[in-house]
């Protein structure tokens, strides 16, 4: 098992169990793959996440988000596009972002 703060910038495979959190500083085609029999549970942000393991995470796509028939994923999980195969179990919150965060009503005045 391996626990702590993960930084990284192309891609990143997660096939055991990590606890943590996980940042990519890299570019738009970076991704994150929890791996079928992979375990994560902490916080995950990357422009691509592909889930086919067990996660209990708050996790943000910028670009996109897929899960995997074989999943199961809790917590909140925001995207921008977002793919779900048959067979996946998701508990929790789907959280679609906007292109462009654009300003309240109440920030614009």
């Amino acid at each position: 098992m391996l626990s702590g703060d993960i930084t990284f910038r192309q891609e990143l495979v997660i096939a055991g169990t990590v606890n943590g959190s996980v940042f990519c500083n890299g570019e738009d085609t970076s991704v994150v793959k929890i791996l079928e029999g992979g375990s994560f549970t902490g916080e995950i942000n990357a422009p691509r996440v592909e889930i086919a393991g067990r996660v209990d995470a708050n996790v943000t796509g910028t670009n996109s988000v897929s899960i995997d028939s074989s999943a199961e994923v809790s917590g909140v999980i925001r995207f921008y596009k977002l793919a779900v195969s048959p067979g996946a179990v998701i508990t929790g919150e789907l959280v679609t972002m906007a292109e462009e965060p654009k300003p309240s009503v109440a920030e614009s005045k």
